[in-house]
């Protein structure tokens, strides 16, 4: 029995071991190393990631994410203001807007606006967390309201989806651009800007000048003094949100310098005046043109200086006329006549060889030299140096210029400013000419002598009339005010200007030239001009066309006005002493009692006397 126990064991299979056996250290070695190979892979990655956004390609993201929500304003700087020399305004900047649009804006948000309110369709689920834009979208209301066409606007949009700045109206007024704004249409904005305005255009024009839709200056002193007067722009950033919404104030990177003021020596009573009597004068005259410079004495300020034809530069759409344009005070040059005289007397007199007494013989009344035959108007005979200012003698002004060494009449010109720019420097100003001494023959310096042969401007004459007021001092020509009267220079002595104001006083009394120019209360003094215009083809004399000068000083007894007035071609009469010696009448009492200046002869009125023409 235990036998057979014992046989019944042997034949029963052994059991499998519980536990499996532990594998080979070498095995877990290998998984543990990959795996933190693939956790220093991710890591080294990440960091090379890391380096490559912050570091490497920094500025290309922060520019893209700046472009999304940061928008750069110019901050435009208020153009400075140009005013008289009493603080009156001639030229102002007014805050005018721009009305501008965002295409992109405007389609990105009515593409969301028409998902967000269209009908859901069976078993489709809006997404969520989206707020519907509340902006206007309505384009017809837009561009009625900025006065453009609607499928116009529309056609520019399509033209042009991914723009993000589309002009739609300009220099819109504040009021109009903000009710604009109220109708809060999407993708609408406004910029602020500046309008030039000047508040008297046709007295002023030719002086101040204009501006550009740009604001920068094209004529006149606009344009000389462009960049002080537009000052520097400033800039500043905006933060807005997708639907072009502020939601920060915004910083200002970049300071706005506003222009710098001007203040003229010009006073807008007198330009006005000015303006009023030539613009008279030409019409009365049938004339082609007035110009007329009214210079103070004393400091050498331009109290007005004006044209007729001038332009209104507030009307962008009436700058067809260049020629009303022009400045011609300072632009344009010509042979000034018979005003040179007194220049030729001073000089006479400063060599030494005559006095005011000395006698010329102007018999027969024409001269003939170098082949060309100069005339007067009379036989006059027998003329003291003043007498030939008082009847306007060409024949006495060659004579006596002959008669000096040949340099001293076109070099004394010279002295008194002829033939050079004037310290004004206005743009396009001309600078006359007076022949090089190559070309100073016997009939140059006989013609120099009565004024032809020499081109001036109405400046020059004018600084040269207040160097003879100013006892021989010539102070440099000023467009601005001065608070200190500059250091004048002496260019001729004393004796001799007051001699010579003296003799043209003669030419405003009986027997003179110019009776016309008196004025009741005051001693006036001044020469009268009357020029033959060359032909256009620059060939002889014209016989029909003619320009009537009058250069004068007022009160002689002590000077404060010098100013001189020329007519261009005067249909009719067309004299100095009867065209262009009223308008300087009426000009100088108005300007002389605006100023306060006190009467120096007793007011009495005159009965009218026959004038003789020259």
């Amino acid at each position: 029995m235990a036998e057979k126990r014992m046989n019944q064991q042997r034949k029963v299979k052994p059991r499998a071991a519980a536990v499996t056996a532990k594998k080979d250290i070498t095995f877990d070695q290998w998984r543990f190393n990959l795996l933190w190979g693939i956790v220093l892979l991710c890591f080294v990655v990440l960091v090379i990631r890391a380096f490559y956004v912050q570091i490497i390609n920094k500025d290309f993201l922060q520019t893209k994410a700046n472009a999304l929500i940061l928008r750069d304003e110019k901050i435009r700087a208020m153009r400075g203001m140009i005013t008289d020399r009493n603080g009156v305004p001639l030229a102002i900047s007014t805050p005018i807007m721009k009305i501008v649009m965002d295409p992109r804006d405007y389609f990105e948000n009515k593409k969301l606006f028409d998902e967000m309110t269209a009908p859901i369709k069976p078993g489709e689920r809006r997404k969520p967390k989206q707020k519907i834009p509340d902006k206007n979208f309505n384009l017809d209301e837009l561009a009625n309201m900025v006065g453009m066409d609607a499928a116009l606007l529309k056609k520019q949009m399509q033209a042009h989806p991914r723009s993000r700045y589309l002009v739609l109206k300009t220099e819109v007024p504040p009021p109009q651009a903000e009710l604009i704004l109220a109708r809060n249409f999407q993708g609408v904005y406004t910029e602020k800007s500046y309008k030039r305005y000047y508040p008297q255009p046709q007295p002023n024009a030719q002086i101040i000048g204009l501006t550009n839709n740009d604001s920068v200056g094209v004529e006149g002193l606009e344009m000389k003094l462009n960049k002080a007067l537009n000052g520097v722009d400033g800039l500043q950033t905006n933060v807005r949100d997708k639907s072009g919404n502020r939601v920060k104030d915004p910083e200002v990177i970049k300071p706005v310098e506003a222009g710098e003021n001007f203040t003229l020596s010009i006073d807008s009573r007198l330009q006005y005046i000015m303006y009023r009597e030539l613009t008279a004068a030409g019409v009365a005259n049938n004339a082609r043109s007035a110009t007329a410079i009214a210079v103070d004495v004393k400091t050498g300020e331009i109290l007005a200086m004006s044209s007729w034809p001038s332009y209104n530069p507030n009307d962008k759409a009436s700058l067809t006329n260049k020629d009303a344009m022009r400045n011609r005070g300072a632009v344009d040059m010509f042979e000034p006549g018979s005003t040179m005289k007194p220049f030729t007397i001073s000089a006479a007199l400063e060599s030494g060889k005559y006095t005011p007494n000395t006698v010329i013989n102007t018999s027969p009344g024409s001269l003939t030299i170098g082949g060309h035959l100069i005339r007067d108007t009379h036989n006059y005979g027998q003329l003291t140096l003043g007498g030939v200012i008082i009847k306007s003698s060409n024949v006495g002004a060659a004579k006596i210029a002959l008669s000096l060494p040949t340099p001293t009449i076109p070099t004394f010109f010279k002295r008194v400013g002829f033939g050079q720019r004037s310290a004004v420097h206005f743009p396009g100003e001309s600078a006359g000419l007076i022949l090089p001494s190559k070309y100073w023959g016997v009939s140059e310096i006989g013609t120099m002598a009565y004024g032809y042969g020499l081109n001036a401007t109405v400046l020059q004459l004018a600084q040269g009339y207040a160097m003879l007021a100013n006892h021989g001092v010539e102070m440099p020509l000023s467009l601005y005010k001065v608070s200190q009267p500059p250091k004048g220079e002496q260019v001729l002595d004393p004796k001799i200007a007051n001699q010579v104001l003296l003799m043209m006083e003669q030419v405003t009394q009986p027997g003179g030239t110019a009776m016309q120019a008196q004025i009741p209360g005051y001693r006036v003094a001044g020469k009268t001009g009357t020029a033959h215009k060359l032909n256009a083809d620059r060939r002889g004399y014209s016989k029909t066309e003619y320009r009537a000068l009058f250069a004068g000083v007022a009160p002689v007894s002590n000077p404060r006005i010098a100013m001189i007035v020329v007519v261009e071609n005067p249909r009719g009469s067309y004299y100095g002493g009867t065209v262009s010696a009223p308008v300087f009448a009426k000009i100088m009492q108005e300007s002389l009692r605006l100023l306060n200046v006190p009467l120096d002869k007793p007011l009495q009125v005159t009965k009218a006397a026959s004038v003789r023409e020259e």
